[in-house]
């Protein structure tokens, strides 16, 4: 069983906390920018099925029915959340202009005009909606956090004008061309991933940046971030990096992801002594060498590369999750100093001798599944584990295993030599000695 490595978020993401108080009314055939909610819901029944609605959400957030005294309090509410309400018209929010909070996460919504007079927002969540036109966003220039992830968006120029955002996020649209943000000089957290960036140029002037979040798009060249010096958390998995060299700069850092890209020579990260994450997952590395002097490293990712040789991990004794399945290592020797890993994967690779392990007495879930292992009598002394997986070996005695008395699952499967398959630990339904599904 291989272990399915996702890098622990120290997440770039806005947490905010929103109250949900309600607003004023009263109703009118007047233009939009005119009418108070008021005026909206003593008309609801002349309104579209989707006013209808937002009307009877803003109601139930009033907890009132009496258009009045609903439009009393949301004409003087500051903080409004109205996240998964299947809203797809917000109209009747135009007139709520003491707003400073809004979210409308995870709805039906594709036109924004309406959002347009609200210029005291500060923080305006609309992930996980419809929305192609940001046009109406460009008024709201008192926006310190902007949350535009999940939608269908591609031109992002009317932002160049909300030169107060700290914190903006755009992942998953269809963004291209990121031009508009060089001018957004106060961002400290910016989150693109899932687009289809290229040219990050751009980004060289946004010096303020302290995390930035770029995974999955078409990135290859990473000198723009040479200037970001502020940079403590940076993601660029799953792009066409080869030259890291640029990032050797970015001495802040604390977490670094750089996994799925097409890195061979990772020297320029030996500067980088701050880190505490790094993943270099999926990528064409042989040679680890310039990791021994990353002794901050608690969480290390090293799967499906090309690593023979591990004794540079010797020094790294603060890890606490280190992945090195799918390698060719053969002698984990240098693992026994490692005596604070909590979670170790070493599957598939080329591994006979595991007496190393019996060091690491703080391990609570290790992986050697698809090695060349006959031999388990070292494991017998980490009486932490809860899960330990050695499908796809040579072993034929498990009563080693006996005082792992903490298992809650064991891994046997295809261990052809196993004659006797009682389970060693209690209860039985801790032993698999059949592959999991999908193996």
């Amino acid at each position: 069983m291989t272990l399915s490595v996702v890098p622990p978020l120290i997440t770039l993401t806005f947490f905010l906390l929103f109250s949900s108080f309600p607003a004023e009314a009263i109703p009118s055939k007047a233009d939009t920018t005119a009418r108070t909610f008021a005026d909206w819901c003593l008309n609801k029944a002349n309104e579209s099925v989707e006013i209808q609605h937002t009307i009877n959400v803003l109601l139930l957030k009033a907890k009132t029915q009496d258009c009045h005294q609903a439009d009393k309090f949301l004409s003087t509410s500051t903080n409004l959340n109205l996240d998964s309400n299947q809203i797809a018209d917000i109209k009747p929010l135009s007139s709520l202009a003491s707003l400073t909070k809004l979210s409308l996460i995870k709805n039906q919504i594709a036109d924004i005009k309406p959002l347009s007079s609200l210029t005291n927002l500060n923080v305006l969540y609309l992930g996980n909606n419809q929305i192609a036109d940001i046009k109406p966003l460009s008024s709201l220039t008192n926006l310190n956090v902007l949350y535009l992830g999940k939608n269908q968006i591609a031109d992002i120029k009317p932002l160049s004008s909300l030169t107060k955002l700290t914190g903006v996020s755009l992942q998953k649209n269809q963004i291209a061309d990121i031009k508009p943000l060089s001018s957004l000089t106060k961002l400290t957290i910016l989150l693109l991933d899932f687009n289809q960036i290229a040219d990050i140029k751009p980004l060289s002037p946004l010096i303020n940046l302290t995390g930035i979040s770029l995974n999955n798009n078409q990135i290859a060249e990473v000198k723009p971030l040479s200037s970001l010096t502020n940079l403590t958390e940076l993601w660029l998995g799953n792009n066409q990096i080869a030259d890291i060299k640029p990032l050797s700069s970015l001495t802040n850092l604390t977490g670094l992801w750089l996994f799925s890209n097409q890195i061979t020579d990772i020297k320029p990260l030996s500067s980088l002594t701050n880190l505490t994450l790094l993943s270099l997952n999926n990528n064409q590395i042989v040679d680890i060498k310039p990791l021994s002097s990353l002794t901050n490293l608690t969480f290390l990712a090293l799967g499906s590369n090309q690593i023979a040789e591990i004794k540079p991990l010797s020094s790294l004794t603060n890890l606490n999750f280190l992945y090195l399945a799918n390698n060719q290592i053969a002698d984990i020797k240098p693992l026994s100093s490692l005596t604070n890993l909590n979670d170790l994967s070493l599957a598939n690779n080329q591994i006979a001798d595991i007496k190393p392990l019996s060091s690491l007495t703080n391990l609570t879930a290790l992986h050697l599944d698809s090695n060349q292992i006959a031999d388990i009598k070292a494991l017998s002394s980490l009486t932490k584990l809860t899960q330990l997986s050695l499908g796809n070996n040579q072993i034929a005695d498990i009563k080693p295993l006996s005082s792992l008395t903490k298992l809650t699952a064991l891994w046997l499967y295809n261990n052809q030599m196993i004659v006797d398959k009682t389970c060693p630990v209690k209860p039985e339904s801790i032993c698999s000695f059949l592959p999991p599904e999908g193996d």
